[in-house]
């Protein structure tokens, strides 16, 4: 299933850029999508960086057929592994996000490029995967909901944490 979002970003795309690495920004977003617990690790290299975010997730609120696959909850591991910026500024983040014990993965990418000199514009493009024999559609389109509610919750983190450093 294909999930593809847009947004604009108050920020430059170089703040946005160090704001998606900050541990602190990283673990705020886990917490408004409903996470338990969230464990970062941020690591530069060049110019580029390896993000790996863990979080811990309740099947409280996930359809029925969601919840047999994973009663006692979920952790999934989100690894962006972000490039060195072009000549314009933009970067681009391979993503893979794992789901434990659910059978099913997300990759793809996130594209950051800058749109004026004090917005961003983040681009995410990727593949949901329930790895289910026969089910493996139903799943993914009962998903659906519970990854635009996750990637609105990180939106909304994101222009509060943008916000807050404006002021």
């Amino acid at each position: 299933m294909r999930v593809f979002h847009e947004t604009l970003v108050p920020l430059s795309a170089d703040d946005t850029f160090e704001m998606n690495l900050d541990p602190a920004y990283q673990k705020a977003k886990c917490a408004a999508g409903g996470a338990t617990g969230a464990e970062v690790t941020v690591t530069r290299s060049g110019t580029g960086a390896v993000v790996v975010t863990r979080r811990s997730l309740l099947p409280h609120g996930f359809p029925a057929l969601i919840r047999k696959f994973i009663p006692s909850g979920l952790t999934t591991t989100e690894t962006l592994r972000w490039g060195a910026p072009d000549e314009l500024g933009g970067r681009v983040a391979r993503l893979s996000i794992d789901m434990r014990p659910a059978p099913a993965s997300m990759t793809g990418t996130i594209t950051l490029y800058p749109d004026g000199p004090a917005a961003a514009r983040v681009v995410l493009d990727a593949d949901f995967r329930a790895h289910v024999p026969v089910v493996g559609r139903t799943l993914e389109h009962l998903a659906r909901p519970i990854i635009e509610a996750t990637i609105r919750a990180e939106e909304d983190t994101g222009a509060q944490w943008a916000a807050a450093r404006a002021s």
